[in-house]
């Protein structure tokens, strides 16, 4: 199939997530795999990294490189958030490694769960984006506590055919969350997220916030919420709603992509990817080390680990497979841009990251939290 007709198909909604890879392998496209590899004598020899991660994390196609030198994986524990996480560790559990994001980092600093990490250890650091080296709030005094390895946009998907006003690029907005002509049939994250959105469609930083702004931007996120058909954590779910026309509009990732196309295959949905013109909104996920490796003997090891997730190899399997955004610069050569724009990013990267807005810590998270929750009871 021609990289235009690929690219039209799948904006359209009409490839499945399987006709996608087989598009993808007739372009030169190839999801990574994990090729078989052998034990290696010693390999039980030495304490590994207990790697702390989000489910799927645990995949071996991420740490070929650690297992062609080691013979075997690290040792995973999983955790379903970061806030999850940080509950655990402050509880006592001391795993040598963890993915949080880049949002959590000032927390977990403060709370002694991060130590620097030796960027000349990484092999693969000099091929980073350059925008994932030096994101607010991940260095302190010089030093680098967060290695990025993979990020995505929280954006919109539209339901063309159901809202065609908002097709066309020139009314992509974080507004349409907002429009009562769809009032009970919009989808939103069941999370903070909208008052994020809230405060990039007013022009308010909505991480650094006073109080004055903080009443302004979580009533104009209520009154989003109140337009929502649903609220939800489950990209499955609020995909599903997309692709049925339960929802005409929803708050989204990158994989809502492929998901929408696949509950959509054999129907006529139109559906289209939404950058709003406020700025799409960028998260950004990787490592720390936890000063127990320090005691354990892993630190280095633990170096070899993200280093291996942060491989050309590692970031096309996470590109092709899962259609996330990856810190690795060198990775974005190996695939056709139309492929890049069909996912929800583009080309060149580091200006497309340079027009979202990057995930930092919130000032004031409780303080929100609590008003925002407080309003969301009143209805």
């Amino acid at each position: 199939m021609e990289l235009s007709k690929f690219r039209d198909k799948l904006l359209e909604g009409k490839l499945s997530r399987r006709q996608v890879a087989r598009c993808m392998a007739s372009i030169g496209v190839v999801p990574a795999v994990m090729p078989a590899i052998g034990s290696k004598a010693g390999a039980a020899d030495i304490r590994h990294p207990n790697l702390f991660t989000w489910g799927g994390y645990d995949d071996p196609a991420f740490v070929v490189h650690y297992v062609e030198k080691h013979g075997r994986e690290p040792d995973y524990s999983l955790f379903g958030d970061t806030t999850e996480a940080f509950n655990k560790m402050r509880g006592g559990f001391e795993p040598d490694m963890v993915m949080p994001c880049s949002g959590d980092i000032p927390l977990w600093h403060d709370a002694g769960l991060v130590v620097p990490i030796d960027l000349g250890l990484l092999s693969n650091w000099d091929d980073m984006l350059e925008p994932l080296k030096t994101i607010p709030g991940t260095s302190f005094d010089g030093e680098t506590f967060f290695v990025s390895s993979d990020w995505g946009q929280t954006a919109i998907m539209l339901r063309g055919d159901l809202a065609p006003e908002y097709a066309d690029p020139e009314n992509h907005t974080w507004g349409i969350l907002w429009d009562e002509k769809y009032a009970g049939r919009l989808g939103n994250f069941d999370s903070l997220s909208p008052i994020v959105q809230a405060g990039v469609f007013l022009g308010i930083d909505p991480y650094n916030m006073n109080e004055e702004e903080i009443e302004i931007v979580v009533t104009k996120a209520i009154e989003a919420v109140k337009l929502t058909r649903m609220l939800s954590g489950s990209a499955q779910e609020l995909s599903q709603a997309l692709a049925s026309g339960e929802v005409v509009a929803t708050a989204a990732w990158n994989s809502f992509i492929w998901r929408t196309a696949e509950y959509s295959e054999g129907t006529d949905a139109e559906w289209v990817w939404m950058t709003p013109k406020e700025g799409a909104l960028t998260w950004v996920c990787g490592f720390t080390i936890h000063p127990v490796a320090h005691r354990n003997g892993t630190y280095e090891l633990c170096h070899e680990v993200i280093d291996s997730f942060i491989s050309v190899e590692s970031g096309m399997h996470e590109l092709t497979s899962w259609y996330f955004g990856v810190a690795n610069s060198k990775v974005y050569e190996k695939v056709a841009e139309e492929f890049l724009t069909s996912i929800g990013l583009g080309l060149p990267v580091e200006d497309y990251l340079a027009d979202g807005v990057f995930d930092v810590a919130m000032q004031n998270e409780e303080l929100i939290t609590n008003r925002f929750e407080e309003l969301k009871a009143g209805f």
